[in-house]
């Protein structure tokens, strides 16, 4: 290939990358005004680009994030009451069953000992 191949072929290439980039700049512009819930998928539909390309690029996937945290709602009072009343109180179901087989695995070691032990009593006697 010769060099001014190469040199059209960076230039093109150069050229489509600042092109998705005004386009994506533009689609987050839009997004601000609009104050809708913003996500990368909706910005790359609405600037025409892949969501890779906006995941792979170092600036514009900051501004993506920042906005999406500033138009995300918080969460009502109640729903956050009920939401931690929940998990603390799956956190117990998840200590209560995690108690109730270290005791059942502790009784099965037990019991596995006790067999281990008649097992060899058996064998003894067997040989002799």
């Amino acid at each position: 290939m010769s060099q001014r191949s190469i040199q059209a072929l960076t230039d093109a290439t150069r050229t489509r990358r600042e092109t998705a980039e005004r386009a994506v700049q533009k689609a987050i512009r839009q997004a601000r005004k609009d104050q809708q819930p913003v996500t990368v998928a909706a910005i790359a539909r609405a600037a025409g680009v892949s969501t890779d390309f906006i995941y792979r690029h170092p600036e514009l996937r900051p501004q993506i994030e920042a906005l999406r945290q500033r138009h995300q709602a918080p969460a009502a009072p109640d729903a956050a009451g009920a939401e931690s009343t929940l998990i603390r109180r799956l956190t117990q179901q998840l200590t209560d069953e995690r108690r109730k087989h270290r005791e059942e695995t502790a009784g099965l070691r037990a019991a596995l000992q006790t067999a281990h032990g008649e097992l060899l009593t058996l064998r003894r006697q067997l040989s002799t």
